[in-house]
């Protein structure tokens, strides 16, 4: 069972930072934790002390900014919660200030933006996912305060169960249905021919080899052999697309997904897919669940 117990919220003094903290209140109804942390990093470059000065500010920047965080999180933040919010000022490179105060707090859940309709590539939120030892929700200004359907991504490997365990404990509080789905991929040039027939006629046929595949995942793993199934074929090798497409299809509210890091040089990389539903352009909010005694004995070894 996952613990929901220690939220972070990450904030970055944008108009994101409003739906971030009523989606923070709804987590609080919803998982009931036992603390919520919203964090701001602010660049120690960000602004030089000659422009401050000529801003004719009476006390330091970092007042200033802990001033307006305070007042965003007092002005949206519910009041009638038992949840007291902390807030959180840091210095420094945004990334690892929030890698490290998650690692040091015991935080399970770290909540971003995606930043639809924002300014924000998204390179932070990417390096974060990577490196963050706690799963990561990802939603953009458009995400619902409900949850009533889950859509969990099997590749049919071991991840796969983790997002399928959150699944459950997410559904345990929300009542909310949950479904696996797969993407079945196929080379586009064993398919050159793209009418919806043949579509039709294709997933028939690759139907029978995929649900095996299915059944021989739930026995091997003794997962809820009730748990409905479907799949898509990918002609074009964007499983994330597939992924997305099916999600706005059938209305659903959240996709969870497992994943594994792996080194790179100096870098942490994810599987592709996870990082790709991750995009600012996919509007469906995205659980990445990590196994987080795992996650933080490949960071500790790799970095510590």
């Amino acid at each position: 069972m996952f613990k929901l117990d220690n939220l972070l919220i990450c904030l970055d003094l944008t108009d994101m930072d409003e739906f971030l903290i009523n989606y923070a209140n709804f987590a609080v109804e919803t998982f009931r934790p036992k603390t919520v942390t919203f964090i701001h990093v602010m660049d120690t470059y960000e602004i030089p002390d000659e422009i401050v000065e000529t801003m004719g500010a009476s006390k330091p920047i970092e007042e200033i900014i802990k001033d307006e965080l305070n007042d965003k999180v007092d002005a949206n933040y519910k009041k009638d919660t038992s949840v007291k919010p902390n807030i959180i000022l840091e210095s420094g490179v945004t990334t690892e200030k929030i890698v490290h105060y998650a690692r040091n707090n015991s935080i399970d859940l770290a909540i971003l933006g995606k930043k639809i309709g924002y300014t924000g590539g998204g390179g932070v939120v990417k390096n974060i996912i990577g490196l963050i030892p706690s799963s990561v929700l990802l939603i953009s200004e458009t995400a619902p305060y409900s949850i009533n359907k889950i859509m969990v991504r099997t590749n049919f490997a071991k991840p796969s169960t983790v997002a399928y365990n959150m699944a459950k404990d997410i559904s345990g509080y929300t009542k909310a249905s949950i479904e696996f789905h797969h993407v079945y991929k196929i080379p586009y040039n064993y398919f050159p021919e793209q009418s919806t027939v043949a579509a039709q006629k294709l997933k028939k046929q690759v139907e029978p080899h995929v649900n095996k595949q299915f059944n021989k995942f739930v026995k091997k793993y003794k997962l809820n052999t009730e748990i409905p199934f479907n799949f898509s074929i990918n002609l074009k090798g964007d499983e994330a697309q597939s992924l997305y497409s099916f999600a706005v299809r059938n209305r659903v509210d959240l996709v969870i997904t497992g994943t594994r890091l792996k080194s790179q040089l100096a870098n942490v990389i994810m599987d592709s897919t996870s990082e790709k539903l991750a995009g600012v352009e996919k509007n469906i909010p995205v659980l990445i669940v990590k196994d987080t005694k795992e996650s933080v004995g490949f960071l500790k070894a790799l970095f510590d």
